[in-house]
């Protein structure tokens, strides 16, 4: 029986995003292909940390108090800090490999790449 994707640890996930996203670039040329390999990993890294990031602001408060000497401050969560910079690297990863496809295969995959965001635990299971 497979294991769910809830279930499975950060190295299997991020494994399962790439081998999903692979499927998407399978038609490149070699010389584009070997290129989106790194971007693919990348890709896959960064969702599945935007997934544990997601998880962890949900989980928390996004506004909390800190104390700093002797004095007490109200911040943004250092998760929701993460999460805002780690979605802006998304947004380009994706972008870099949406421009390896061609014009007409690109809203497609758009649309299946802003999936593993928008739903990613859907987006992870085979």
């Amino acid at each position: 029986m497979a294991k769910k994707y809830q279930d499975m640890d950060i190295a299997e996930k991020i494994e399962v995003k790439k081998r999903k996203i692979k499927k998407l670039f399978k038609e490149l040329p070699s010389d584009k292909a070997q290129f989106a390999d790194g971007l693919i990993a990348q890709f896959a890294v960064t969702s599945v940390t935007l997934e544990r990031l997601a998880d962890e602001i949900n989980s928390g408060d996004l506004i909390e108090d800190f104390v700093q000497g002797s004095q007490s401050l109200r911040r943004e969560s250092p998760a929701l800090k993460s999460y805002n910079t780690t979605i802006k690297s998304f947004t380009t990863l994706s972008k870099s490999l949406l421009d390896l496809l061609p014009e007409k295969a690109q809203k497609q995959a758009g649309n299946e790449l802003m999936g593993f965001i928008t739903q990613p635990k859907a987006a992870g299971k085979p």
